[in-house]
């Protein structure tokens, strides 16, 4: 009775041996109540930290909502910007929500939801330079830029800047601008915008000297997901087609002044 059971044993020991984590992860997203999703809390208004050090912002209640349509509990996992894609990757969360661009190079590595929201992208400058008001402008310039975005990825393909000064939080990006270290900072120009209109440290002496679209057709920002989970990247999908539909987004974007 033993020989005949230890045939069947070797194969589902050597089954689960197989499986790697992140498989094993995105298998079972859709079969757990609680989705644990990777976000960045630095970058307003999409995610950022309250005065009560909750973290807050546009992607959160979007996470927030979809897990009501999916009928998930929502835990928020704050990690450096660099390490979210990592750490999807490696089952260590489910979902990305961190005002992320799909772009080829990540698309890649993990799967996207639909796009979310179109962006456009500010080069913020010092409120007394009017020297950089077009890309030529940034030839021989010292960039400063959040490490691992997208803008990192497009000032570095332009090969105008002279220096490029990577920073792990858009904050120390724009502070070094601020006091003379850096001479622009290009960042998502939402975000900029609530910098300069939240942020009395920087609101003062910044400002926005051009701005630009930088992202292929169909590229935007949306929401992380392990790749080959066609389960849920259906279900997120279709969460986010219905909140397009009743007018979810439009009031987000109303409240967190994202137009």
């Amino acid at each position: 009775m033993k020989k005949n059971l230890l045939p069947a044993l070797v194969v589902c020991v050597l089954g689960a041996l197989m499986l790697t984590p992140a498989s094993a992860a995105a298998a079972g997203i859709l079969d757990r109540d609680v989705i644990l999703v990777g976000t960045e809390a630095t970058y307003p208004p999409f995610e950022y930290r309250n005065d009560k050090n909750e973290i807050v912002g546009y992607d959160i209640e979007v996470v927030q909502a979809i897990g009501k349509h999916l009928g998930k509990k929502v835990d928020i996992v704050d990690m450096a910007f660099d390490g979210l894609i990592p750490a999807l990757m490696t089952a260590k969360i489910d979902l990305v929500a961190a005002g992320m661009t799909n772009t080829e190079e990540r698309r890649k590595k993990v799967d996207f939801s639909d796009v979310y929201y179109d962006i456009e992208n500010a080069f913020v400058v010092r409120g007394n330079d009017g020297s950089i008001a077009t890309l030529d402008d940034l030839k021989g310039k010292i960039a400063t830029v959040q490490i691992g975005t997208a803008q990192d990825t497009f000032i570095t393909g332009t090969g105008l800047p002279a220096e490029i000064k990577r920073f792990q939080k858009n904050d120390d990006a724009l502070m070094e601008v601020k006091v003379g270290r850096g001479d622009f900072s290009v960042l998502n120009l939402t975000v900029a915008n609530a910098f300069l209109r939240n942020n009395k440290t920087f609101g003062e002496d910044l400002k926005i000297g051009f701005r630009n679209k930088i992202h292929r057709e169909g590229e935007g920002i949306a929401l992380g997901i392990p790749k080959g989970d066609e389960a849920f990247l259906k279900a997120v999908n279709d969460a986010i087609a219905l909140m397009k539909k009743n007018g979810e987004f439009d009031e987000l974007k109303k409240k967190y002044q994202m137009d």
